[in-house]
């Protein structure tokens, strides 16, 4: 039975398993191979399991090695933590809380969570950052973040996760002036017209050829674009029509910089929150996905 724990096997074993291999683990810790393998073999033989399948010269962790990592993450960054608030000589607990968000969420649904968080734990310090949905996944498989706010689950094994439906909105095409004439007789007024869409990975993208079949629509395609900036700016100047959930369009509507030309049937965003199933829980993620209730307006 183990007995003690040697941290500094832990840093080693988890530094392995980020770079993949022992050679760029190596690298990164400015230690010998040898020094290291000698290090993993400890720590494997003192829990009585194999941590990593070794397969084309590559480490691949099992699944005792993934529940290990888990471990290693929640201690390491409870030390960085720890390393924090004596650095700065301030014993108030100071939680570092990661926040992810997809590019094209609301911004008001982001600021939410922020507001949330500093309501459970007004001590804690909040790093919120922009992402892909892909990316989203693998940083909260990683601990890397602590909930993400994301607009596809598709991408995401859902067995591990812990996952809240927090809003929806119909999906609309806009533009500038120049397509104004469209709202008469739409949608078959689409034909033809110049169209800014989402990336294929895009689950939206998938959604919206989708409604464009049944309406039997063939639009002139000029951009694929998946960052929500980008897309309106382009719709803006007029380049071609965009979609957009209507709480991301409605303030360039008021000041007239878009039009709405009209609804894609069927067709919504949806936005989730995302967390990992801990075996060592985090009473802020479970408190801010309790309470958390979003209407999209």
């Amino acid at each position: 039975m183990l007995k003690w724990l040697n941290y500094h096997h832990l840093l080693y074993f988890r530094e392995i398993a980020r770079h993949g291999s022992m050679a760029n683990a190596s690298k990164a810790l400015l230690i010998g191979q040898s020094t290291l393998s000698t290090q993993l073999k400890q720590l494997e033989d003192n829990l009585g399991q194999r941590l990593f399948d070794r397969k084309n010269k590559k480490l691949i962790l099992t699944e005792t090695g993934r529940v290990a990592l888990e471990y290693a993450e929640e201690i390491f960054k409870k030390g960085e933590e720890f390393l924090q608030v004596f650095n700065e000589q301030s014993l108030t607990s100071r939680t570092i809380y990661r926040v992810g968000v997809v590019a094209s969420a609301p911004k008001s649904v982001a600021c939410s969570i922020m507001q949330m968080a500093k309501k459970f734990d007004p001590h804690s310090i909040i790093s919120m950052q922009e992402d892909s949905p892909g990316n989203l996944l693998e940083k909260i498989q990683t601990h890397k973040l602590d909930i993400a706010l994301t607009n596809n689950i598709s991408v995401m094994g859902q067995e591990d996760l812990q996952i809240k439906a927090v809003g929806e909105d119909q999906v609309s095409l806009f533009g500038s002036a120049d397509f104004k004439y469209l709202i008469n007789d739409y949608p078959k007024s689409l034909v033809t017209v110049p169209m800014i869409l989402p990336t294929m990975h895009s689950k939206l993208r998938y959604d919206l050829e989708q409604s464009f079949r049944d309406l039997g629509i063939k639009y002139k395609l000029v951009a694929e674009v998946q960052d929500s900036s980008v897309k309106k700016n382009l719709g803006m100047q007029g380049v071609g029509l965009i979609a957009l959930p209507e709480f991301a369009a409605s303030s360039f509507v008021k000041e007239k910089k878009l039009f709405k030309i009209g609804e894609v049937p069927g067709v919504k965003e949806e936005y989730w929150l995302v967390s990992k199933k801990r075996k060592i829980s985090s009473p802020l993620t479970d408190q801010i996905t309790s309470a958390f209730n979003v209407y999209m307006e």
